[in-house]
């Protein structure tokens, strides 16, 4: 532009048949633009001031300005949404290992867990309108981390010990030391399948009950594969169960009942975004059970 300014007034200046007088150039402070002149004649040539551009950019549409606004303060917002879930997955993972742990070692006769009795599981996280706040503000999470938490909204069943024959079929009320017991998963043993949603993924989820722990609570401990078999008045009397049971050494009565509990090992198979993966969410009962000596009377 400068160029052909200065094109434009040698031709004036020539055409005029005026002799060419020195050009020379004035900056403006603060600005970008240059005058110059040839004789009486001027001329400016530039780009507008520092002032100029600043006051044009704030001649921005109100639009445009209130979107830069939203999305800082979405940003913002959507930090504080990923705090908090990070926080809330933290310390239900703690509580978790806490509850196995304590499920993995109670025995209700000793009852030394220092964890309830029995244990009580933890609540899954919640996330409300306080947590995750406007639109599309959700966190990051991993398909695990939405399957863990998928799987303890579904609140699965708690297992009762099935202990058989039970002892309300004889007449002493009570099992006899010595006599072969059945034990077995008195419950439901399969949930699902089910569907959820975390955080904006979907989460298959299907459990069944692997196997069972039972603590006696004479201090013995049986595990069996699988939900055990139940008793049914078609055993024979005295045969032993086929892979879950037991029979006390040492009678709990007159004073005391043994405290049976039942851990069912709950397998919780997932799928989420192409993953997959198995957790592993263990749940206890108990049971009171009284076992006394029944003396034979030999003639």
């Amino acid at each position: 532009m400068r160029s052909l300014m200065s094109s434009l007034a040698f031709a004036m200046v020539t055409a005029s048949g005026l002799s060419l007088l020195p050009v020379y150039a004035l900056a403006e402070p603060g600005a970008t633009t240059r005058k110059g002149c040839v004789g009486a004649m001027c001329f400016v040539v530039g780009n507008a001031s520092g002032d100029d551009a600043r006051a044009d950019s704030t001649r921005r549409p109100a639009k445009a300005r209130r979107q830069e606004d939203n999305s800082s303060l979405y940003d913002e917002r959507l930090r504080d949404a990923r705090a908090k879930f990070s926080a809330a997955i933290a310390a239900y993972d703690r509580q978790l290992a806490t509850y196995t742990r304590c499920v993995r070692t109670f025995d209700p006769s000793l009852n030394k867990a220092g964890c309830g009795n029995p244990p009580t599981p933890p609540s899954a996280p919640e996330f409300g309108s306080d947590t995750f706040s406007g639109r599309g503000n959700q966190p990051r999470v991993t398909a695990g981390q939405a399957a863990a938490i998928a799987a303890a909204r579904l609140q699965l069943p708690i297992v009762a010990p099935g202990i058989g024959p039970s002892p309300e079929l004889n007449p002493w009320n009570m099992a006899a030391v010595g006599y072969p017991l059945w034990l077995w998963a008195d419950g439901p043993t399969r949930v699902g399948p089910v569907s959820d949603s975390v955080a904006g993924l979907s989460v298959s989820l299907e459990a069944e009950v692997s196997s069972l722990t039972f603590r006696m609570g004479d201090g013995h401990v049986v595990n069996c594969p699988g939900t055990g078999h139940p008793w049914t008045s078609a055993v024979e009397p005295g045969r032993k169960s086929p892979n879950c049971g037991y029979s006390y050494a040492k009678p709990s009565l007159p004073d005391d009942t043994y405290t049976v509990a039942a851990i069912a090992n709950w397998a919780v198979t997932w799928t989420s975004n192409g993953q997959s993966g198995v957790i592993n969410v263990p749940a206890v009962d108990t049971t009171e059970l009284p076992v006394g000596e029944l003396q034979v009377l030999v003639r």
